[in-house]
């Protein structure tokens, strides 16, 4: 369960870093994935929901026309036998025309059963705001298809194309259009279907316009004496205006409630992120605070999740940070002893200032320390760093290196500054074995104590640079800046545990002491072109 989180408490005031603002930041970010994520799921199911919707359509007005044709079929037998026996004359028809008055008055009734207009229904006995509702739903409907679909008055039309009785001879007999009947018309089946054979129904589907209309066919059979002939067929053409009608109004529905679900899913993703990113800006602030060099801190959050996780790997690495800080300072006097004994020869050495000079430096550090310095106790992290630099300092200091500054668990030492020497290569190289071996004995001592094992990297580069007390009046330091400096470095963190790299100028002075196996070129960070390095192997 979380608990509330409080801001940094750092020891000394430290700036507040500026707020920055992201075009696209982790709301903005999070409630683009979300829209994503819902317009995606909500186009999938609709078109999953409106297929299924107008496929169950079709199977209830298919099976709706069947039991309409088989009916009139049924109903239009004994009319049909008289017709084809006696021509019955309507009175106002011109002479020569025989229509069937009775199959045209089943005919029409059929038409007029099938073909009622769309009629939207609100169930009764709701409250008022539940008839508001279902009215909004209807207006909004009306609405979203005055704009979408402006065949309107086809949707909301009949969905019964024609009602037709046809003879055993194949002439229409009975049709909504008395006058085309005038005209002794052959039947035709509407194009793309088959004639009805012994089938007790056929139904069959034609496209029309780039419309989708269903021809239902029903036989008109005589059953007298036992026997069944067939003496008419009856033809009912459906098109598709109730399908489109509700597929349409099921549409809009899911339109309306993802526009719905979309709003309030927004909100609520914001208000959530909002909470989320609380502690983060926590995190970043205490992490600017470590940047200005205040290790003091420490974020109280305790929470059951990644960011939890997150705030304890931040509360380690200060405590780790603080520690390393202590364990530098223990050892400031090992970096300032050469550099006082040239300020005590010669004072006016305190200003600040600075000269060229071709030397070599060295680079050490310890390969996996977060990570290790996580699962160790600050006593032990303390204790092994401390024999760690007790025994690299003093091999450092036999071969008259000086130790340019400690950077937590890395070493920086400079051959050649301030006290000057011609062999400041070789005594960097030899110091370099020599500490490989250490680590050696290092190594198996913490193995036999049951500790962690330790490796270090080694970069070793030799070249012109700027060296000389550099800083403010208040305070200063004796160190070495320039791009050899930096190559140093950049070699150092290509090392594999255990391993010595030397530049090639640095190979040049000492080759004749050392094994060493050239590398191919090395791409260095700040550089250009590719750096040859070499891997130094041991002395000859």
């Amino acid at each position: 369960m979380s608990k509330p989180t409080t801001a940094v408490t750092p020891s000394d005031p430290v700036k507040k870093p500026a707020v920055k603002w992201h075009f696209f930041s982790l709301r903005i970010k999070f409630i683009l994935v979300f829209t994503f994520l819902i317009f995606l799921v909500i186009g999938v199911s609709t078109g999953l929901i409106l297929y299924q919707v107008q496929k169950t359509l079709i199977e209830q007005i298919v099976n709706r026309a069947e039991a309409q044709a088989t009916s009139l079929a049924s109903n239009s037998a004994d009319e049909m036998i008289n017709h084809l026996t006696q021509a019955t004359t309507i009175a106002n028809s011109m002479p020569g025309e025989d229509v069937d008055v009775p199959l045209m008055q089943l005919a029409n009734y059929s038409m007029k059963e099938g073909s009622g207009s769309a009629i939207r229904i609100i169930p009764s006995g709701l409250p008022p705001w539940g008839e508001q509702f279902f009215q909004t739903g209807y207006d909004i409907y009306d609405l979203v298809q005055k704009y979408l679909w402006p065949n309107a008055n086809q949707a909301l039309s009949g969905d019964m194309e024609y009602v037709k009785i046809v003879d055993k001879n194949g002439k229409e007999v009975a049709d909504k259009n008395t006058l085309e009947l005038s005209k002794n018309i052959n039947y035709q089946n509407p194009p793309g279907t088959k004639a009805l054979g012994d089938e007790s129904t056929l139904t069959q589907s034609y496209q029309t316009n780039g419309n989708t209309f269903y021809d239902i066919a029903a036989p008109i059979l005589n059953t007298a004496e036992g026997h069944k002939d067939k003496i008419g067929e009856v033809h009912i053409g459906m098109n598709q205006n109730t399908i489109t009608r509700v597929v349409r109004y099921v549409a809009v529905a899911i339109i309306v409630t993802t526009m719905a679900i979309l709003v309030i899913g927004i909100i609520i993703v914001a208000i959530f992120v909002t909470v989320m990113i609380k502690p983060i800006k926590l995190l970043a602030r205490g992490v600017a605070a470590i940047a200005a060099g205040n290790f003091d801190q420490k974020i109280n959050i305790r929470r059951g999740d990644e960011l939890g996780d997150l705030t304890d790997a931040f509360n380690d690495m200060a405590k780790s940070l603080r520690e390393k800080e202590v364990i530098k300072g223990a050892f400031s006097k090992y970096v300032t002893k050469n550099v006082m004994d040239r300020i005590l020869e010669h004072p006016d050495g305190l200003k600040l200032g600075g000269e060229k000079r071709v030397i070599t430096i060295f680079f050490s550090d310890i390969r996996g320390f977060t990570p290790m310095s996580e699962v160790l106790t600050a006593e032990e992290v303390v204790h092994l760093l401390n024999e760690y630099f007790t025994a690299m300092t003093t091999i450092i200091f036999k071969y008259e290196g000086t130790i340019d500054k400690f950077m937590g668990d890395a070493i920086m030492a400079v051959y050649g500054a301030p006290i000057e020497m011609s062999d400041h290569a070789e005594r960097a190289v030899l110091a370099a074995v020599e500490m490989s071996e250490k680590m050696k004995e290092l190594q198996a001592k913490w193995k036999m104590e049951g500790k962690r094992e330790v490796n270090i990297g080694i970069g070793i580069n030799t070249g012109e640079v700027v060296v000389g007390n550099i800083g403010s009046n208040e305070r200063m330091e004796y160190t070495s800046i320039g791009d050899n400096v930096n190559l140093t470095q950049r070699l150092e963190s290509v090392a594999e545990k255990g391993q010595i790299l030397i530049s090639s100028a640095t190979y040049e002075r000492v080759k004749h002491k050392i094994n060493a196996r050239m590398l191919d070129p090395i791409k260095v960070k700040g550089k250009v072109d590719k750096v040859q390095a070499y891997s130094v192997e041991g002395l000859k």
